[in-house]
């Protein structure tokens, strides 16, 4: 029985395809107006409003199909594109830190070179970078890389690439040091008001404000003056480093000195490579 079924369907494919290359024989050998040309025009006729209804009836779907993925496409193109400015603004910034630390780097180079004309004989500097902040509020200490075994030693003033006063090293050990600010509660440094010389203390405060204490009332201070370290101290003995200029004078009437507020030269949270200035 299988055999007789699978017998039948091969005759029956034979006779389609003797069939198909009949009626292909017949339509290229007939003339455009043969019947095999009339039924294949009557058949457009007849399939042509099916097909029409059917195109109109898929076409929504079509659209809506295409706008599917043309989202995913846009969606994907969009998330490329920012990984790509992630990128940018990632490289943009690397190359603006380094240009910052290059151009500090520079200043701090350009002090190297003229501290005979900036500082007195006899002064080294050695560069350092901050590598620890203090995280206590009562507190204003930074550590820098550099300690005894580059010469560093207890109490040297430190400067940044403008040449002015940061603080002074107030501990060391071999490759490290710590240095505390002049903004630190118990910071207090000997200073004068140029051009007058009018001398003084500049000391710290717990909110980070800088005052200049002990400033004889009769002297005539105003707003602007620079004001440099006086060499004084028994813990600094480098005269003229710049620490800020005068930002206001406060006088009473029945006290013995002036109180001046201090704005200091220093941005000290923008500190990240110093000089350390050898006594």
């Amino acid at each position: 029985m299988k055999r007789k079924r699978a017998l039948w369907r091969r005759l029956l494919v034979a006779a389609l395809l003797v069939l198909s290359l009949a009626m292909l024989t017949l339509y290229f050998r007939e003339s455009e107006g043969g019947p095999a040309h009339r039924v294949q025009r009557a058949g457009l006729r007849l399939l042509s409003p099916l097909q029409s209804g059917a195109s109109t009836i898929i076409e929504p779907f079509q659209d809506a199909w295409n706008w599917v993925g043309d989202l995913f496409t846009a969606q994907s193109e969009n998330t490329r594109l920012r990984k790509e400015v992630a990128k940018l603004q990632a490289l943009t910034a690397r190359q603006l830190k380094q240009l910052r630390e290059y151009q500090r780097l520079q200043g701090l180079q350009i002090v190297m070179e003229d501290e005979d004309k900036v500082f007195p004989d006899g002064v080294e500097l050695v560069p350092a970078r901050i590598v620890a902040r203090s995280t206590e509020a009562w507190y204003s200490t930074v550590t820098i890389n550099s300690g005894s075994s580059k010469g560093v030693a207890l109490y040297d003033p430190v400067v940044n690439e403008q040449r002015g006063l940061v603080g002074r090293v107030t501990a060391v050990s071999s490759h490290a040091a710590q240095v505390t600010l002049l903004t630190d509660q118990k910071s207090a440094v000997g200073a004068e008001i140029l051009p007058n010389e009018a001398r003084g203390v500049v000391v710290g405060s717990i909110t980070g404000d800088m005052t200049m204490d002990l400033v004889d009332r009769s002297e005539k201070i105003e707003r602007g003056q620079i004001i440099v370290t006086s060499g004084a101290s028994r813990t600094l003995r480098v005269r003229g480093i710049p620490i800020g200029v005068v930002d206001d004078v406060g006088k009473q009437a029945v006290e013995l000195y002036q109180s001046i507020a201090v704005k200091p030269l220093v941005d000290f949270k923008k500190l990240e490579w110093v000089l350390v200035v050898r006594q």
